[in-house]
């Protein structure tokens, strides 16, 4: 892992060789989220992880003693897969954006445009505390218990619900007054 947040691009082979049986699984799981005529495979997520992970230059130094440096990996990667589902998703006219779609109603309830005010909602929210979009983001797209979002984002269990019950109710009326959706 340290030769891997060094730029090594052979590391980060290593790590998806290591790793493969665990992000094939965080990839299925993705999957099974996606429309059922989706033209990707899980197989073919993690092969599309691999070379996103060789393009990472370098990563900030650890902060922990390497005890937590698989789970790093594992949500690095599973941020990544989000990705580049998203942008899969995408036309190629509009692949130069960005959006993020929690998976709010259900992923066959959104359109190209809904996916775009979505983004903009989480803009917002994260303008008001960009905790509030993180911990949306870990609980929804990586689908992370209240403990595993604590872990994650370095705060206490206690932390989690009130972050998670405002940017909810926050999103619930927010998106109730958008247009499209």
């Amino acid at each position: 892992m340290a030769s891997f947040r060094n730029g090594d691009h052979e590391a980060a082979g290593r790590l998806v060789e290591l790793f493969y049986p665990e992000l094939r699984r965080i990839a299925a799981g993705r999957m099974r989220r996606e429309r059922s005529d989706h033209t990707l495979q899980p197989t073919a997520v993690v092969h599309q992880l691999y070379l996103e992970l060789v393009k990472i230059k370098a990563l900030r130094p650890a902060s922990s003693d390497g005890a937590d440096e698989k789970a790093a990996f594992l949500g690095l990667a599973a941020f990544l897969m989000k990705r580049l589902l998203i942008h899969h998703a995408r036309p190629l006219s509009r692949r130069a954006e960005k959006a993020e779609v929690p998976d709010l109603p259900g992923p066959d309830s959104f359109t190209e445009h809904s996916l775009l005010e979505i983004d903009d909602v989480l803009g917002r929210l994260a303008a008001i505390n960009p905790a509030l979009r993180r911990v949306v983001e870990l609980r929804v797209f990586e689908g992370l218990t209240r403990e595993e979002i604590a872990r994650e984002m370095g705060c206490g269990t206690a932390t989690v619900p009130p972050l998670w019950n405002f940017a909810r109710s926050w999103l619930e009326e927010a998106l109730a007054g958008a247009p499209g959706l």
